[in-house]
């Protein structure tokens, strides 16, 4: 990826943010005016000051501080984006300095917690829930010596959910199929890291599957995706862990989707999953490389699409919105830099900033 310049530019970058604008890619494929005031969310660690006798991070030169720093500014919250699992399954020295980094980003002001795993057991390397947990565990416990009171936020896709394996038949084939598959992302598994208290935040994708599978069934997307999160919520996981729904809606230079689609994915992967409890819902993402090519919800350009436009509207209803941003991906002008982080915070309360851990 682009590297941006760094040092004295940061400071530049920072200033512009700060005053107005001037005139992490999923593991598999994407299923995933004036500045708006934020809604209050009681479920948002409120933004974060160094605990009594903890010095604020002095990271100079460092884009991902840069970055956070910028977005806080604006009232945004920041959760740090690392991929933990593949630094605890490359050994301890791995794992033990990406622990180190994320204690330094702890003290960054507007710091809520961490992102550690992205599709926990989904073809991550975690191979069993036991493998999961362990995982999960140590995580835990290496984070809260040097994160005191930072929240852990894990990413989990659930593929049987999208099978709905309650209506018996093919659909439970289907479920069994995949738990034999990913038998670390199953429900049950999930389920077993929440009842352990191992997961702070859950950004939960159902696994939705494909409209023609579900025609075949005699139904639509946004009709199982109702009943999937009315059976987490039967199942007691928003009491258990803060819920949060995730989907990828970005696409090789900006959605593209007609104004009838954006309506249907709106309801399909926001309203739905909101209706149903959960606090925000992650959109991937604000621009990312993927697959060859430069993933993004707004085009090169920075217009406005029908996707964009419901994301604004949703933030003015008090919905809470996530994405994600890394600085490598971002302008290395001062006022372009500006006006992209006045342009994520009209949409997201929140962002998830890469941590700059390899």
């Amino acid at each position: 990826m682009k590297a941006i310049a760094i040092g004295a530019g940061l400071v530049m970058l920072l200033a512009g943010c700060s005053n107005g604008s001037a005139a992490g890619p999923p593991t598999t494929s994407p299923d995933h005016g004036p500045p708006i005031s934020t809604p209050s969310d009681p479920t948002e660690p409120p933004p974060s000051s160094p605990s009594p006798g903890t010095a604020p991070a002095q990271l100079p030169g460092d884009r991902y501080v840069a970055l956070a720093t910028a977005l806080h500014q604006h009232g945004v919250t920041i959760w740090w984006e690392t991929d933990l699992v593949k630094r605890w399954l490359d050994g301890p020295a791995a794992f033990d300095g990406a622990i180190a980094r994320l204690g330094q980003l702890a003290s960054v002001p507007g710091t809520a917690g961490f992102k550690i795993s992205d599709e926990i057991g989904y073809g991550d390397g975690l191979t069993s829930p036991g493998q999961a947990t362990d995982f999960l565990r140590q995580a835990r416990s290496s984070l809260a010596k040097v994160a005191p009171g930072k929240q852990i936020l894990v990413d989990a896709v659930v593929p049987e959910l999208g099978c709905l394996p309650w209506r018996g038949g093919n659909q439970e084939g289907c479920a069994q199929r995949v738990r034999l598959k990913y038998p670390a992302a199953s429900a049950a598994a999930v389920e077993g890291y929440l009842r352990a208290h191992l997961i702070d935040r859950l950004d939960l994708s159902t696994g939705l599957l494909s409209p023609g599978t579900y025609a075949g069934w005699g139904l639509d997307q946004q009709t199982a995706q109702t009943e999937i999160w009315n059976r987490v919520r039967a199942q007691g996981w928003e009491g258990m862990t803060i819920l949060q729904s995730r989907k990828a809606l970005a696409a090789a230079d900006g959605y593209q989707g007609s104004a009838a689609q954006a309506a249907t994915d709106t309801a399909t992967y926001i309203t739905t999953p909101v209706s149903a409890g959960a606090q925000a819902v992650d959109i991937w993402t604000w621009r990312q490389h993927y697959q060859g090519k430069v993933f993004s919800l707004l085009p090169p350009d920075l217009g406005s699409n029908p996707l964009w436009a419901s994301l604004v509207r949703q933030r003015r209803l008090g919905v809470r919105l996530i994405t994600h941003m890394t600085p490598s991906m971002m302008p290395t002008d001062p006022a372009a830099f500006a006006h992209e982080c006045d342009l994520a915070a009209q949409a997201f309360t929140a962002v998830f900033v890469a941590a700059g851990t390899g």
